[in-house]
Order: C-alpha cells, then sequence, then structure tokens
C-alpha cells in the first residue's frame, strides 16, 4: 500500500500556508491564553493541510491479485469454419476452469470490433452472437476495443484467438500501447493452417494500346502446393483463350496474347480453377486497357425507323456506330468508356432508369464524353425529361419558361375507383383471367400520378378530378389550381368499390370542360377498361366540337383494348401501362405536353446566331424545317442556331469534362423532311456529334492503385515524350467506381512527376480515373485511365501469419496459451487500484474550520458553565407535571400580591442604608453586588422583612406559602399587626431582588 497526488505540484502550497500561519501566530496579540492559542495554532495547521492535501488529489495505492482476461476471437474468413468451431470449444473450456473472483470478457471481431460479453464472472457460453464483416481482418482495432473493457482493480490479459493475418496493419502499434497499460497479449491460433489453396494474384495488361497491336496479359497466380489448373482469359466478357498449366508450389505466371478487334475500352479477366483451393473469392482478377483507334458512337433508338437516318448519315461520314435499344443502355463505366459519344434519337424517359440516366451525366462530365439528344414527340420535355440528370447535362432546360408563349390549360383527370382498381390486373383481356399481384393499389397510383400532374400546371390553369365507379363522383370540380388549398386531402377519399361505368366519368368530365374558357382542353382517362357500354359516337363527337382532347392510360397491362380507340378518336395517346408503376411519369409527360409548348409544329428557316465547327462548311444556307421541341437555352449554353420564334434550334456547351448538344428538331421525315434530302445532311450530323467526342489524351501520365494495411493509394507519374518528369502540375483526379459515384480528389506531389492522393478503403472492381493537370502558361493535360482494385486482402493471405503474433507477443511480454487453465495463471505482476481520500479531507477541513472560529473569538469560562447548566436544568424541569406547573404559577401569583402591598412600596421608597458592602460594591444586572455577598437570614424571597403578617393569613395547605415567613431576628412587638418600624431592615434590598428574579424565572417559563 502507498500513497498516490493527482497533482503533486499543489503540495507546494504547503509551504507558503504553513509558514503564513506561524507567522501569524507568533505575530497576534496575547488576548487568549497560551494552551488555546497552541490548540487553534494546531488546528489551523491541520484544516490547511487537508485542503492542500486534497486539491493536491490525496489517494491511497492498494495492491491488487484479481485477474480480468479479455478473449479476442477471430470470425474473418480467413479462419474459415474450422477456425470458428474451435475458438468457441477453446472458450467453453477455459470459462469452466475460471477461478471464483476473476473475470472473463469476449471481443468478436472481423473487418470491425464488436463486445460479445463484458468482463464478468461468465462461466459458459453458448454460442457467439457477434456477426462482424467477414471480408477482413483488423486485428489493431480489436485489441484497441479489448483494452477499453477492463476495470481499473484487477490485473489485465488479453488471449487473441486468431491467424494472425491481420489487414489493416495497425495491430503492433496497438500492442505497445497495451504494454504501456500493463497489459499482456498472449495468442492462441486457430484457422485453416496449411489448407490448400491457390489464387489469381494479379493480372497486368498495358493501360493503353493501338488498334492492331496484340497486348499481353499476364497472371501471377499463386498456389501452396503443387497441382494442376486451368486458367482461362476472358476479354469483354468472352473466353479470349484457355491455358492448361502446372502450378509449382508458390508462384507461377501464365501470359495470353490477345488482339482487340475494335478501339475503346477493353476489360479483361483470368480465372484459374484448380481441384485443391479452398477460397472461390480469389480465384480471378481484372484489368482494363484502352485500346486507341477511330471513335466510336453508340445511337439509342426510341424507334428504330425514326433513327434509321441518322445512323446512315454517320456511317456514310466513315463514323464506328453502334445502336442500342434505351433499355440495353449499360451503367458500368466499363462498357461506357467504350464509346467517345451517347446520341439520343427521340428517346422517352419512361424508357430509361434513373441509373443509366445517372451514368449517362457521370460519363460527360467526369469521364469527358459526349452527349447529344435529338428531338422528336418524345424527346425534351414532351418526352418527360424535367428535373433530371439529363437536363442538367443538356445545354438547354426542358421547358419554355416565357408564360406568354404557353397556353392556359384546363385538365380534368377521370379515375376508375371500381373494385378493380384495388389490385392489378395483369396480362389479360379476360376479366376473370388477371393475375393479383402484391403492391400499391392502382387505385393509390393513380393518386400519386394526380398529384404528379398538377405539380407541373400553374396557379392559373384548371384542374378538375372525378372518380367513377356504377356513377360519377367529383373529388375536385374544376377550377384554377390556386383554388385548391389541399388537393391531395381532396382525393383521399378516392376509394375502390362497385362496378365500372367509364361512360358516366368521361360524361362529367365533358360536361364541365365545355364550360371552360381555356385555350387547350384535355382528359386524362385512367382505368382498367372493363367496361364498354355508353355512348361513345355522340360524347366524341361533343368533345370533337368544343376542341377537347382524350388521353387514356391503361392500369396493368390488363385493360379493354377499346381504350386505344377512345384515345385515338378523341386526338389523344394511349398508353398501356403494363407496370402501374409507370402511372405517375405518364401523367407528368401528358401533362407536360398539354400545358407548354412542348411540342411546336409550324414550318420555318434555322436562324443563324453564332458561329460554330458544327457547321464548318455549310455555308449555302439550311434547308426549311416543319416542328421541334420547345426548349429555353441555359445561361451558360451557346446558342448557335434558333427558330423563327427565338427558341433555341442547336445549343451547346461544356458539361464538366465533357461536352453535350441539343438538337431539338428531328432527323427523319416528321420535321426534317427538306434535311433528309439536302446534301449537307451527312456533314452536318457527324460534325454535330463529333464536336463532342474527347480530346486527344496526353501521353506518358501513368496511375495505379498501391494497396497497403486497408487503404488505397492512387498513385499517378507523369513524365513528357522526353522521359523528364513533369514537375509542380496542379493535379486532381476524378474517380468512378462500381457505384458511379463521381469522387473528386486532388493530388499532392511526393517526388519528381509523382502525385499520390490517399482514397481510404475501396472497394473491389473496375475503376475510371479521369487524371487532369494544369500549369500556368502551359496547356491543360488530361488522361482517363482503367483500374482495377484488387481482390480483398483477406483472400490474398495465405496461412497463419505466425511471426506477427509472436511479435505482439513480445511487444507485451505474452506466450502462447495452450491449455484451457493458461488464461488464468495469476502470474502477471501485482497491480493496484487507487482510492481516492480527497473527498473525506474536504469534509474534514470543513468540520475543523468551525471549530478554528470557535477556538478564537469565543470565551467560555466558570459562570458560562454554571449558566449553561442551569439552562439545561430548566429545560429538564420544563418537563414536570402539569400539577406543578399550576402550583408555580399560584405561588408567584401570590408573591406578586405580596409584594404589591403598602408595606412593599413603603420599602421601595425607604432609603438604603449606607452600608460598607453597598460602598465598596457595585450591583450586579441580576440585583445582587459583585464582591463579598452579605449574610443572608434563610428567609423566603417574598415579601418585606418589616411587614410580618399573621400565621393565620398565610394558606398553609399551599406549597408555594411556606417560605414567606419573618427574618429570623425581627421582633416580637415588629410582628404584631398593624406595627410598623422606621428603621430600614438590611435584608430588604435583597429581598426584592429575589423577588424580580423569580418574575423573571417565572417569565422564561
Amino acid at each position: 500500500m502507498g500513497i498516490a497526488f493527482e497533482a503533486p505540484l499543489a503540495l507546494l502550497l504547503l509551504v507558503p500556508a504553513l509558514g503564513l500561519t506561524v507567522a501569524l501566530y507568533l505575530g497576534a496579540r496575547r488576548r487568549i491564553g497560551t494552551g488555546r492559542r497552541r490548540a487553534a495554532l494546531i488546528l489551523r495547521t491541520v484544516l490547511l493541510s487537508a485542503l492542500v492535501l486534497a486539491l493536491a488529489g490525496f489517494r491511497l495505492v492498494l495492491p491488487v491479485d484479481r485477474l480480468a482476461t479479455v478473449f479476442v476471437v477471430d470470425l474473418s474468413d480467413s479462419v474459415g469454419n474450422a477456425g470458428r468451431e474451435d475458438a468457441l470449444a477453446f472458450l467453453r473450456q477455459t470459462l469452466k476452469v475460471m477461478p471464483d473472483g476473476d473475470l472473463a470478457g469476449i471481443v468478436a471481431f472481423g473487418k470491425e470490433a464488436l463486445v460479445e460479453r463484458l468482463p464478468s464472472d461468465l462461466q459458459e457460453i453458448d454460442r457467439l452472437a457477434s456477426t462482424p464483416v467477414e471480408s477482413a481482418t483488423d486485428i489493431g482495432a480489436a485489441l484497441r476495443l479489448a483494452s477499453a473493457l477492463f476495470p481499473d482493480d484487477a490485473q489485465k490479459r488479453i488471449v487473441l484467438l486468431s491467424d494472425g493475418n491481420d489487414t489493416t496493419g495497425s495491430g503492433q502499434a496497438e500492442a505497445a500501447l497495451a504494454a504501456s497499460r500493463d497489459i499482456r497479449i498472449e495468442t492462441r491460433l486457430i484457422g485453416l493452417g496449411a489448407s490448400d489453396e491457390v489464387l489469381v494474384e494479379r493480372l497486368t495488361t498495358p493501360s493503353t494500346a493501338r488498334l492492331g497491336e496484340s497486348v499481353e496479359a499476364i497472371a501471377e497466380i499463386r498456389s501452396s502446393v503443387a497441382q494442376p489448373a486451368t486458367v482461362r482469359l476472358f476479354a469483354d466478357g468472352e473466353l479470349a483463350a484457355t491455358e492448361h498449366v502446372d502450378l509449382e508450389a508458390g508462384l507461377t505466371r501464365v501470359t495470353f496474347d490477345t488482339k482487340p478487334s475494335e478501339a475503346g475500352f477493353h476489360t479483361f479477366r483470368a480465372t484459374v480453377e484448380a481441384s485443391r483451393d479452398t477460397f472461390s473469392q480469389n480465384d480471378r482478377a481484372d484489368s482494363n486497357t484502352i485500346v486507341k483507334g477511330e471513335p466510336r458512337t453508340l445511337v439509342l433508338a426510341g424507334n428504330p425507323t425514326v433513327a434509321a437516318e441518322l445512323v446512315r448519315a454517320l456511317k456514310t461520314q466513315r463514323q464506328l456506330v453502334d445502336t442500342m435499344v434505351p433499355e440495353a443502355l449499360p451503367t458500368d463505366f466499363a462498357a461506357l468508356a467504350t464509346y467517345d459519344s451517347i446520341v439520343l434519337v427521340d428517346v422517352p424517359r419512361i424508357r430509361l432508369s434513373d441509373r443509366q440516366m445517372a451514368a449517362l451525366q457521370v460519363d460527360v462530365r467526369d469521364l469527358g464524353k459526349g452527349l447529344v439528344m435529338v428531338g422528336g414527340p418524345d424527346s425534351y420535355g414532351a418526352g418527360g425529361y424535367q428535373k433530371t440528370p439529363l437536363e442538367e447535362t443538356l445545354p438547354v432546360d426542358m421547358g419554355v419558361r416565357d408564360r406568354q408563349k404557353q397556353p392556359d390549360v384546363a385538365l380534368v383527370v377521370v379515375i376508375d375507383q371500381s373494385g378493380s382498381m384495388d389490385a392489378c390486373h395483369c396480362n389479360s383481356f379476360n376479366r376473370n383471367g388477371g393475375a393479383q399481384i402484391q403492391g400499391v393499389r392502382k387505385v393509390d397510383i393513380g393518386k400519386e400520378a394526380i398529384l404528379r400532374a398538377a405539380a407541373s400546371l400553374t396557379a392559373k390553369d384548371e384542374l378538375g378530378v372525378v372518380g367513377f365507379n356504377e356513377q360519377a363522383h367529383w373529388a375536385v370540380r374544376t377550377q384554377p389550381l390556386g383554388g385548391i388549398a389541399d388537393l391531395q386531402g381532396a382525393i383521399a377519399g378516392i376509394q375502390p368499390l362497385g362496378q365500372t361505368n367509364i361512360f358516366a366519368g368521361l360524361e362529367q368530365a365533358v360536361e364541365s370542360l365545355e364550360k371552360a374558357t381555356a385555350t387547350r382542353r384535355h382528359i386524362i382517362l385512367l382505368t382498367d377498361g372493363w367496361s364498354t357500354s355508353g355512348q361513345y359516337d355522340g360524347i366524341l363527337a361533343r368533345m370533337k366540337a368544343a376542341g377537347i382532347t382524350l388521353s387514356t392510360v391503361g392500369a396493368g397491362g390488363g385493360s379493354n383494348p377499346f381504350l386505344q380507340r377512345l384515345a385515338t378518336q378523341g386526338g389523344g395517346r394511349f398508353y398501356d401501362a403494363a407496370n402501374p408503376a409507370s402511372i405517375p411519369d405518364i401523367f407528368l409527360k401528358e401533362t407536360q405536353q398539354v400545358s407548354g409548348q412542348q411540342i411546336i409544329e409550324e414550318p420555318f428557316f434555322p436562324i443563324l446566331t453564332s458561329s460554330s465547327p458544327i457547321l464548318r462548311g455549310l455555308d449555302g444556307g439550311l434547308p426549311q424545317l416543319r416542328g421541334y421541341n420547345g426548349t429555353t437555352a441555359k445561361a451558360a449554353a451557346q446558342t448557335v442556331l434558333v427558330t423563327a420564334r427565338d427558341d433555341p434550334l442547336l445549343a451547346q456547351w461544356q458539361y464538366g469534362l465533357g461536352r453535350s448538344v441539343a438538337w431539338t428538331s428531328d432527323s427523319t421525315g416528321r420535321w426534317a423532311r427538306d434535311w433528309v434530302a439536302w446534301p449537307g445532311f451527312s456533314r452536318f450530323f457527324s460534325q454535330l456529334v463529333g464536336w463532342t467526342f474527347p480530346g486527344e489524351e496526353t501521353d506518358g501520365i501513368e496511375a495505379n492503385f498501391d494497396a497497403s494495411g486497408g487503404k488505397t493509394t492512387l498513385h499517378v507519374e507523369s513524365v513528357d515524350a522526353d522521359g523528364s518528369p513533369r514537375d509542380f502540375y496542379s493535379t486532381s483526379a476524378v474517380v468512378v467506381g462500381p457505384s458511379l459515384e463521381p469522387v473528386s480528389v486532388p493530388l499532392v506531389q511526393v517526388a519528381p512527376g509523382v502525385y499520390e492522393a490517399p482514397l481510404g478503403e475501396v472497394d473491389p472492381g473496375a475503376y475510371a480515373i479521369r487524371v487532369t493537370q494544369t500549369l500556368p502558361g502551359s496547356s491543360p493535360l488530361g488522361r482517363t485511365i482503367g483500374l482495377v482494385a484488387p481482390t480483398a486482402a483477406e483472400y490474398r493471405q495465405l496461412g497463419a501469419n505466425e511471426p506477427f503474433l509472436a511479435s505482439l507477443r513480445s511487444a507485451t511480454g505474452g506466450g502462447v496459451v495452450t491449455t484451457a487453465a493458461d488464461p488464468w495463471r495469476h502470474d502477471l505482476d501485482t497491480t493496484s487500484r487507487f482510492s481516492d481520500l480527497w473527498p473525506l479531507l474536504l469534509v474534514l477541513a470543513l468540520v475543523l474550520w468551525p471549530l478554528d472560529i470557535a477556538l478564537r473569538r469565543v470565551s467560555v469560562g466558570r459562570r458560562e458553565l454554571a449558566a449553561a447548566r442551569g439552562w439545561i436544568g430548566a429545560i429538564w424541569r420544563r418537563r414536570g407535571a402539569t400539577a406543578a406547573r399550576t402550583a408555580t404559577g399560584t405561588g408567584l401569583f401570590a408573591a406578586r400580591q405580596r409584594a404589591g402591598s403598602t408595606e412593599a412600596r413603603a420599602a421601595l421608597l425607604r432609603p438604603d442604608p449606607p452600608t460598607e458592602v453597598a460602598s465598596s460594591s457595585s450591583a450586579r444586572p441580576d440585583g445582587g453586588v459583585r464582591g463579598a455577598e452579605p449574610v443572608r437570614p434563610p428567609a423566603a424571597p417574598v415579601g418585606p422583612a418589616t411587614s410580618v403578617r399573621p400565621a393565620a393569613a398565610a394558606p398553609p395547605a399551599q406549597p408555594a406559602a411556606a417560605p414567606v415567613s419573618a427574618a429570623p431576628g425581627a421582633s416580637a412587638s415588629s410582628a404584631a399587626p398593624g406595627a410598623t418600624s422606621t428603621s430600614p431592615a438590611p435584608a430588604d434590598p435583597d429581598t426584592m431582588a429575589r423577588l424580580r428574579e423569580a418574575k423573571r424565572r417565572a417569565r422564561e417559563r
């Protein structure tokens, strides 16, 4: 046992505190006795010492022999199921032999560490409930967490159950910290041990190659045993070569030669198959190569017939062109990097997913590729591209911003609320043949579609909603949208119930719109079409006469085919929504087409507003066009051609690292009939697409991933053609991974021509890296490089890493755990625990402080002690019986009567005799005399001595009357009734003093 201080420097305060106390003691005036002064000095010294020790954090150091052991269990993939079972079995054995009083805790770990059990008197365990990520091993995090679990009053031991394959590299640093805290680390080896394993460590291909050159691919394969294997090379997903090899124990290199047939971005993968293998996650490796050649263009055709003219024009100009339906557009950057530009020809929004549009945006903005959108009835705003990534990428906004160019609209939505809308009927016209699917009800999808449609209208536009089953029911009467306070609440009451009567709902909508004054009056009918009764020819005639158009939406693909006939005769469009989830997008598209000038069909000649390379060599004038999509040019865009209404026809701009072009007319005979026959048609569109091609890639820029300790670093080397390093360039990179989320990172120069940036943890897979370098006074440099993050280190480390486990043990003086009793050996240095005493010292100082003041300022003598005893006795006597208190009161009353008699008043007026005692003494406060006391007869204190009442006058039955008697020295004549005395009695003053004292005591009671 010992002592310790949290703030030992505070002890220096003792010197001035005690010195000042002694100095004040020696210099103070001696008003109190020597004994009290010395006692006060000792008391104040103890008080100040207690305060200073409390400030210093005084505490006791007590020895501790209790042992706490935390078991750190590796559950990563590298130990396998056999290692996990071995660890659990050992835990069960060792907990059974744990001595009483010791503590056991458990930490399970993989990629992260989790607390399985806090240190306690744990005696058994059934299973390990923790489930960490198993694709990595972070021993450092596990040791750090285990060290934080130990109680202070116990010896500390960590038992690590692992194969030692640490993928982070922080284990040794944590072991050093544990040693500084007197924590011993001991290990027990678990895992697959010497299990057979084969893996592809890496596949190496050149980052770039020329078209027609042979590409060499080198696969490095490591095997724990010698065995035969089959190695395959895949190029862009197709099998390119196969090799049967005999692997040696260790590293084997297999070389392939392949010749890509076309330029672009090519992905290679090497795989190995062997009979003696444990993990399949490490049996492959990838690599990328960019083959330089002629630019390649991808055309997404909303309608192959419509896109045919454009494709033919590009091929006429010797461009390499691939065509694809929009739904097949790839979203991984490796496939997109094959194309230098992507052209959308009259593609509606509903045929592209959100991920596909995001991939196109990343391809242009972050990878420097090109994008072209060609107009048509299903393109731009008419195609539903408002507020999409493609609208952000293109140089035009999809809407016409000038309200004077937009007509006012009256829109009525007719929604089916019959029982058939309660679920989805799919792929059958038969009423009873529809298959029920689980999900959101069709009527609820219709409500969402109404809200989407209303969002594209202005406050002045009119909107109405009418539902129908057997009859029509107005949810929202046709009125300006700004007057509808709660549209969502108004349509919430539409519930599917009853039969279907389309005609009833349609008739109500027509009657409402016939009264409207809007320029455009339109009806959107949403139903599954299970009704054909009604005079539709008559109502269609009324609609045509009033200028009302009708579009129909068949919900769920099971709608009646007559909906298409209604839409055709009603002058609108029919949408077969086989997937009900597309209905909101359909409503939005339909409303946007009706509410704005999304499509303008009128003849005009293009008007040139600025020069552009797209029009190079086309000086003979441009043919007439017959229509276009209404859009608005963005502020940063360059508008090359406009229409007669000053709407953009051809706009271009730089978007991020790439370029995009908007051509708002079409490329076929509907609007560009004269252009198709024009000799400059092919050259115009070839130059339009070619303007979006990326610039020439800079040679001499190479990049790779450096992985160490679970962290990845982007390493870039840049040299000129003569091999000299490019120094002091401002270098940045855009990293696009499998998730298509671009990450922009600045790189720092670390060596001549070498730049690096930490990326942290990256997932395995293919990455596109766009490296950009700038230097004031020089042209910017840039290059797109494809890299592959390798398979996780968890699957690339074979066997057990016993040297690493030995380094952990040596750092803390631990050993190898071989038996179940080893974790409970009490062979650690005896540790200590601290018991804080400063709170007790503060309490002591608080107690001594008032005592110190009392000892110096309060004087207590014999008289004070006697008064204290009297006060205590008075309190005790007040606890007497009620009768005694009454008798005392009666006696005092009698004494008061006697004192008020004539004789008593005469005695008070009689002058005091000049006695020696009286002249030499002063009156005391209580009526007595300080100094010598006169000799008093034992007479009663009540009544004057010169007036003696007859014996019969005193009530003998009263106890209080007994003291009232004559003084022993009085004569017989003086006792006679009525006799008076002219000489003063010596006892008179003393008698009055006793009377006053009796009255005072009576009042105090």
